[in-house]
């Protein structure tokens, strides 16, 4: 039985892009409407996972895949990055059933403590479609929430829609992916599968050491800069101040790594074999020499208990970019993507937006190589890059070495803020 109400499937219009996509959800169909088994269900989506070419081979595929090594559970289907569990109706009372939510929920973090690499699960009936990521059991979404959430594919004619709505979830890991802003708050921003694994294993480690004194030293620091920058009670007022904490220790993480990839530096590897030294700066420093330039000591608490995981999280994901490419704005865009607008109004804190900064620098900065430039208050660096830019640009002729030393003599910024650049 489908639910009426669940989100619709289908737009009108678009061209079809598997012949046989209708023909094996027809069958998949078929099994939920009889009444079959859950491992009916099962074979007939395998199939149609194979015959659309979702998965390339029968080889991507595998069933009673125990989420961890020492774990008594097994999932029903695993394909590359996603668990797919399902059930005979995924529909109690007019809603998703909460008891199978939790199963799926369990695996996945049964998974991401154990660094498996899963992201993302599928909870179906064949004909229901509701998908979670690592963590959104975090979320306190409402039932109404999580019914809209769900898809519908109840028609054989939907084969094609069942396609596109798949497709995407279960990744094919492409590399060599270009950066933008956009595309940087797509795969790491609030809603991004990374964000919420790395904010769940961070949630759980912040949760377990909240005492010790390493954590409540940082975390102390953390919260009276934020008073002297924001205001006096901006942080103790917050509703969610143990969760900003988390999240300003995954975006510091996550520009850091950034950084580093742009040099070239392997951090996938390195969170893996070295992660304190990775976002202490000390493998940025052995590799190029720069110092403070990732140093984020109130952040580092994670990796000093021996809580690394969400970084292998963030640093797998890093790797699938190609850095040579330049993304402007990038800080500000990671920022605005994981800090809400409504969270940043209360807590005071405002952008200037990157034309304005250009202009103004511009305006001002009349002979960029023999002027020293400062600011103040460089919250996302803003006008540090304008500054830089302007710099870079009026000193083609020289040698990289005297222009490195030019940037480093010539452009600074500060600020109390401490997931400021």
């Amino acid at each position: 039985m489908a639910m009426a109400d669940l989100a619709p499937a289908d737009t009108p219009g678009k061209a079809e892009k598997h012949p046989m996509a209708d023909e094996y959800l027809g069958k998949l169909l078929e099994r939920h409407q009889n009444g079959d088994t859950e491992n009916d269900i099962r074979i007939a989506f395998r199939d149609f996972l194979l015959h659309t070419g979702i998965a390339k081979d029968a080889s991507e595929i595998t069933t009673e895949t125990r989420p961890a090594l020492d774990s008594r559970n097994k999932t029903d289907l695993q394909i590359r990055n996603t668990y797919v569990e399902f059930k005979r109706s995924i529909i109690k009372a007019g809603a998703i059933d909460p008891e199978a939510i939790e199963q799926l929920d369990g695996y996945l973090m049964e998974n991401a403590r154990a660094r498996g690499g899963i992201r993302n699960g599928i909870l179906t009936d064949g004909a229901n479609y509701l998908k979670r990521s690592v963590g959104d059991h975090r979320r306190n979404i409402s039932a109404l929430e999580v019914k809209k959430a769900a898809k519908e594919f109840s028609r054989p004619q939907q084969g094609n829609r069942l396609y596109e709505y798949l497709q995407p979830i279960i990744d094919t890991q492409e590399t060599g992916l270009a950066p933008s802003p956009g595309r940087l708050t797509q795969y790491f921003g609030a809603d991004s599968e990374v964000f919420k694994t790395a904010t769940a294993l961070l949630t759980e480690a912040h949760e377990a050491h909240r005492h010790h004194p390493t954590v409540a030293v940082k975390r102390k620091l953390w919260r009276d800069l934020l008073q002297v920058a924001i205001g006096q009670n901006s942080v103790d007022d917050s509703p969610d101040k143990d969760y900003l904490y988390v999240r300003h220790t995954y975006l510091t993480a996550l520009v850091g790594l950034i950084v580093q990839a742009r040099f070239g530096i392997d951090v996938a590897r390195y969170a893996d074999s070295a992660p304190a030294r990775l976002l202490s700066g000390e493998i940025l420093s052995q590799h190029t020499k720069l110092k403070n330039i990732t140093e984020s000591a109130l952040f580092t608490w994670p990796p000093e208990l021996g809580e690394t995981r969400y970084l292998s999280v963030i640093a797998g994901e890093v790797a699938r970019f190609d850095w040579k490419h330049h993304a402007d704005g990038l800080a500000a865009a990671l920022y605005e993507s994981v800090i809400s607008e409504a969270e940043r109004k209360r807590m005071g804190e405002y952008y200037t937006p990157r034309w304005l900064a250009q202009a103004i620098t511009e305006e001002l900065i009349t002979d960029p190589v023999n002027t020293r430039v400062l600011d103040p208050a460089c919250g996302s660096g803003t006008f540090i890059e304008a500054a830089v830019k302007r710099l870079i640009a009026h000193s083609a002729g020289m040698r990289p070495g005297r222009r490195l030393a030019l940037l480093q003599e010539n452009i600074a910024g500060i600020d109390l803020h401490p997931v400021a650049d």
